[in-house]
Formats: structure tokens, C-alpha cells, sequence
């Protein structure tokens, strides 16, 4: 669409591929927020959270989690970013249940 476009992946970005002014998004943000019921103060860089933890909810891989954001060190990511959220417990609950019914059917099995 235009002859110079700048391609570097931004989330945020114009029709031409630059980015936009954090104070615009921030103030745009702000606007959006004054129209729901929701009153925690939030800031675009709370998507950047919420966007990680989706995708460790979702099980990606922290390889892929740490290049999506740009990380080069692991402890970043699981220090900063990868809290355990309530779906990612319940999941390793239900993977310990199935797990272990699974080897105490085994064994009741192997007795017969």
C-alpha cells in the first residue's frame, strides 16, 4: 500500500508501519477505559502482561515466549512475566490425577 513501508512488526503501528506515539495509545487507552466499569488503572503495558501470560496459559514454550518479547535471558520472562495464574494450576492438577490414575490402574493390573 505505500511505497515505503516500514516492515518491523510493531503492534501498535500507522498505515505506513511506524509506530505510534505511546502518549497517543496511552491517552486513547485512557478514553476507552473511562467508558467500562472496570476502575484498576491500566496502562498499554499491561497488555504486554496479559499477553504473556496468555501465552503461558496456552502452554507455548518459554523459547518461543522470550522471542516474541524480545528476551534474551530466561530469568526475565519467569521472573518478571510468568506468574502462575489459577488455569495453569487447575491444568497441573488434572495432569497429576490423570498421571497417577494411570499408574495406580497399572499396578492394580499387574496383580491380577
Amino acid at each position: 500500500m505505500y511505497k515505503h513501508y516500514h516492515d518491523e512488526n510493531f503492534v501498535f503501528r500507522k498505515p505506513d508501519g511506524y509506530p505510534i506515539h505511546q502518549k497517543y495509545i496511552l491517552t486513547r487507552m485512557q478514553q476507552l477505559m473511562k467508558k467500562t466499569t472496570i476502575k484498576k488503572h491500566a496502562t498499554p503495558h499491561i497488555l504486554r502482561h496479559t499477553y504473556i501470560s496468555m501465552l503461558a496459559e496456552a502452554g507455548v514454550d518459554l523459547i518461543t515466549i522470550m522471542q516474541r518479547v524480545g528476551h534474551r535471558d530466561e530469568k526475565i520472562t519467569l521472573g518478571i512475566y510468568n506468574h502462575v495464574t489459577q488455569k495453569m494450576q487447575n491444568n497441573a492438577d488434572q495432569k497429576l490425577k490423570k498421571h497417577f490414575a494411570e499408574v495406580l490402574n497399572m499396578s492394580v493390573l499387574q496383580d491380577m
